[in-house]
């Protein structure tokens, strides 16, 4: 039995080495491994080149009135527009963008210019449908020969909004393009900008 002692206590220490070393070595991952996002493809655009008639939204920090000239000041510097048919689209075009449009169709509609309406949301809100003239854009002002045809434009207002009467706008043949639109399935419209 003194043989045999020592030999089992061999067999014992081993064994227990053996447990230590499965013990220690790190079992494989099975986590699944994360990926990077795939890059968003570009969306494919169609091109819009018909007259359509459109709504136009500008918004200016205020507006002074001389009784003939209505000036817009700390314009921004985007135009939102609305279209209902044939289809629902809405779009943005810069200001710039938006004078050179409008003054192209205010001159197609000399004995009928635009009708649009302003509203200010100062101190005092008023609300005014007035006929708007040709555009001048100067940095951040914005100037129309303007006639009131309904309601109060003061003299001066705080926090204008403006917006058009639907008007058919069209192509500008100086310029090429009109809009560009795309679809998402998780918008209720087409998404245009203008392309000119």
């Amino acid at each position: 039995m003194k043989v045999i002692a020592p030999l089992a206590g061999l067999i014992l220490a081993a064994s227990g080495f053996a447990a230590l070393a499965q013990t220690a070595t790190p079992a494989p991952s099975t986590a699944p491994t994360m990926q990077a996002p795939a890059a968003a493809e570009a969306k494919p655009e169609i091109h819009i080149a018909r007259p359509v008639e459109m709504m136009l939204t500008q918004q200016a920090a205020s507006l002074s009135f001389d009784g003939k000239v209505l000036t817009l000041t700390g314009v921004s510097p985007t135009a939102a527009f609305a279209i209902d048919r044939p289809e629902r689209i809405n779009g943005t075009m810069n200001t710039e963008q938006f004078v050179k449009m409008w003054n192209a169709t205010v001159s197609l509609m000399k004995n009928d210019p635009p009708n649009v309406s302003v509203t200010t949301l100062g101190p005092v809100p008023t609300q005014a449908i007035v006929e708007l003239g040709a555009a001048t854009l100067s940095g951040t002002t914005l100037s129309f020969n303007a006639v009131v045809l309904d309601g109060l434009l003061p003299p001066n207002g705080q926090l204008v909004g403006l917006t058009t009467a639907p008007t058919v706008f069209r192509p500008m043949r100086e310029v090429k393009g009109f809009l560009k639109c795309w679809w998402s399935p998780y918008w209720t419209q087409r998404v245009c900008r203008a392309d000119w």
